[in-house]
């Protein structure tokens, strides 16, 4: 699978995931017991996708369990316990879509993931509870899109040339109408979206989101929270979907 790290080193992104505290006895695959990832890839539409590439990823980006989904658009991956950097999945990478990822993933035992993707890619995610203040849970997340990166590719004279452009803005703009966030299943509501600048280098800048939500109204008690987002672009209709797991602070 040609992941996103092709497009992120050629638009000089730096890999900021910051997963927190690995849950008590929790932490890098030690290969003395395994864990099984299964689900099932569809579009937005609903309807499976067969053929899709899935890669679970260690901390230095290297797939050490791989699958394609069947038919139904069913998949299985197999790997030592532990916590992994990332799952990814896609198809048609750069023609049709861009990836799907899973960030932070708890692999200790079976963990069901549903990977949907579109023209949109969730990247980075991050998440934090801000101590005082608001009882609310801080997101932050890269998003790219295929059709604003294929321009920026095409302003830069190639991908060669992207290194010279002193900013990168490959993220679709975003309203708290566009961005649909799930805690723990539940639906909660966007409360601030601050589009923010990030440095891709020394000299130059591309785009995040910070976004705030509050708590879900039912506190699972379970050792990690499970926050699931849904970007849509209202101007070119690009979806895009991702995920990220981090340990349940011990305060509520």
């Amino acid at each position: 699978m040609r992941r996103s790290v092709l497009l992120a080193a050629a638009l000089c992104l730096a890999v900021l995931l910051d997963a927190g505290p690995a849950a008590p006895g929790h932490g890098i695959p030690n290969g003395e017991a395994k864990a099984r990832i299964f689900g099932r890839v569809t579009g937005f539409d609903g309807n499976p996708i067969a053929g899709a590439n899935i890669e679970l990823m260690d901390a230095g980006f290297e797939a050490v369990a791989t699958a394609v989904s069947g038919p139904d658009g069913r998949y299985s991956v197999t790997a030592d316990q532990g916590l992994y950097i990332a799952l990814a999945a896609v198809k048609d990478y750069r023609e049709k879509s861009l990836e799907y990822w899973a960030w932070n993933v708890p692999a200790f035992g079976d963990l069901e993931i549903n990977p949907r993707f579109d023209r949109l890619e969730v990247y980075a995610v991050n998440a934090w509870r801000p101590q005082g203040g608001y009882a609310s849970y801080e997101i932050y997340f890269r998003p790219m899109s295929l059709g604003k990166a294929g321009a920026v590719i095409q302003k830069a004279g190639g991908t060669e040339g992207l290194a010279k452009l002193p900013e990168i803005d490959i993220a679709p703009e975003l309203g708290a109408a566009d961005i649909r966030v799930t805690i723990d299943g539940e639906q909660v509501p966007v409360l601030v979206v601050n589009r923010v600048k990030e440095a891709s280098g020394p000299a130059q800048q591309m785009f995040g989101y910070l976004i705030q939500t509050p708590l879900p109204k039912a506190q699972s008690s379970g050792p990690w929270v499970v926050i699931d987002l849904v970007i849509s672009d209202p101007r070119s209709g690009e979806k895009g979907a991702g995920r990220f797991y981090f340990h349940r602070p011990e305060w509520r």
